[in-house]
């Protein structure tokens, strides 16, 4: 039986802090002193319950419960019926370190002598010799560009982060060159190619012969940005670099790359032009703009369309549709350019300001909001999608499964598209 603060203030139950100890958030009856002090979320042990299924229902390892939140259940899984146990750490937001073991975090030895240190991500090759700890932000094209090997290679040699890099951590350390494997740092030597241009370094294979301007990537951007900012078209870019991919998938930050050629012609974004309509139009838009436009909106880096549509109070369908140029799914939504966000003879909706209030509903759990349409009504847990946010994102934080996400917040779609930012969703909800 699930019980959290909130169910055990409805149902009269006395918050109690165990003697000395002091949590982000009191357990709702007694928990043991050596419980971690930045626990956030607890249950209360039923006679039925075991270690495994508290683990499960909460979406933790068995090894975090039994021995990192709650030490003196052990892993021989020594629960008391009616007593508090923790199942959340520092309200889902993962910490600095964490370990494995109740003894230390210590960097380990492997069978190959090579000390690895912690944490780590299974899926680690055991031939590992150099490693690198992954900040907030970064991706796999960056971790690869930055430490010299191949976006394939960091793959090969870190599995855990699945085939896109959809499941990696930060904080953590991956695998950045094996034994007997020869790493290359970039250099930073400027070359002449056979085209006169001189050529700064690092680029990516794929780079056109015939380049004679280039823009080295910052983390974060992506090829859409990088089109923008350099008047050129999302098409040249790709064309000019094969190596990035079809969709951008392989852009590696910290390189340089192709935005404009010998006999090219680079467009300066213009002033603002009037319509027909009689609507200035500010510069730089995407082609598909709607004709009968008066409301305008500059996309910043990091943005996605539900995150615009959100913001200006209008529907993800309407964004799409005076915006044909984003795609179906807001594959090619362009950074520092300006969409259109309204319409002559539309009724735009004004947003207010979020407010922190909460309201009541049947369950007697208080429901932060703005909350956005199709969240389950059995919510006892909630979080505030910030914008940059994804559904995935929103998952690993929170210790939940992604078909749970999904399952629990309807209106963010089947794969993100329609996610609110600045909103509230689900991250748990009770039976």
């Amino acid at each position: 039986m699930k019980i959290t603060p909130q169910i055990a203030a409805l149902v009269g139950l006395s918050l109690y802090a165990s003697p000395g100890a002091a949590y982000l958030t009191d357990p709702p009856t007694t928990a043991a002193s050596d419980t971690v002090s930045d626990c956030s979320w607890w249950t209360v042990a039923a006679s039925s319950d075991t270690c495994s299924a508290i683990a499960a229902d909460w979406g933790i390892s068995v090894n975090d419960f039994e021995v990192v939140y709650n030490p003196s259940v052990g892993s021989a899984c020594k629960l008391t019926e009616g007593q508090s146990y923790c199942v959340e750490r520092n309200s889902g937001v993962p910490t600095e370190t964490t370990t494995t073991t109740t003894t230390s975090a210590s960097p380990t030895s492997t069978g190959n002598g090579i000390t690895t240190p912690t944490p780590t991500q299974p899926g680690l090759t055991d031939k590992c010799n150099k490693f690198y700890l992954v900040k907030t932000g970064e991706g796999c094209a960056d971790i690869a560009s930055k430490n010299g090997i191949s976006l394939e290679d960091f793959y090969a040699w870190n599995t855990g982060v699945g085939a896109n890099c959809e499941t990696l951590w930060a904080n953590t350390n991956y695998c950045v060159g094996i034994i007997g494997g020869t790493t290359t740092p970039p250099t930073t030597t400027p070359t002449t190619t056979g085209n006169g241009i001189t050529t700064p370094t690092p680029t990516q294979p794929g780079l056109i012969s015939s380049c004679n301007k280039f823009y080295l990537v910052k983390s974060g951007e992506g090829c859409a940005d990088i089109a923008s900012k350099n008047g050129i078209s999302l098409d040249d870019f790709y064309a000019w670099n094969t190596g990035v991919g079809k969709n951008c998938e392989a852009l590696w930050a910290n390189t340089n790359y192709c935005v404009g050629i010998i006999g090219g012609t680079t467009t300066t974004p213009a002033k603002p032009t009037t319509t027909g309509n009689g609507i200035a139009t500010p510069t730089p838009t995407q082609p598909g703009l709607t004709s009968n436009c008066n409301k305008f909106y500059l996309v910043k880096t990091g943005e996605g369309c539900a995150d615009i549509a959100s913001k200006n109070g209008i529907s993800l369908a309407d964004f799409y549709k005076w915006n044909t140029g984003v795609g179906s799914n807001c594959e090619t939504l362009w950074a520092n350019t300006n969409y259109c966000v309204g319409i002559i003879g539309g009724t735009t909706t004004t947003t207010t300001k979020t407010t922190t209030t909460t309201t009541k509903t049947g369950n007697g759990i208080a429901t932060p909001t703005p909350t956005q349409p199709g969240m389950t009504p059995n919510c006892d847990k909630f979080y505030f999608v910030n914008p940059g946010d994804g559904c995935a994102d929103i998952a690993k934080k929170n210790n939940i499964s992604l078909d749970n996400f999904y399952k629990w917040n309807t209106g963010a779609g089947t794969d993100c598209s329609t996610m609110w930012a600045s909103a509230y969703v689900c991250v748990h909800a009770f039976a």
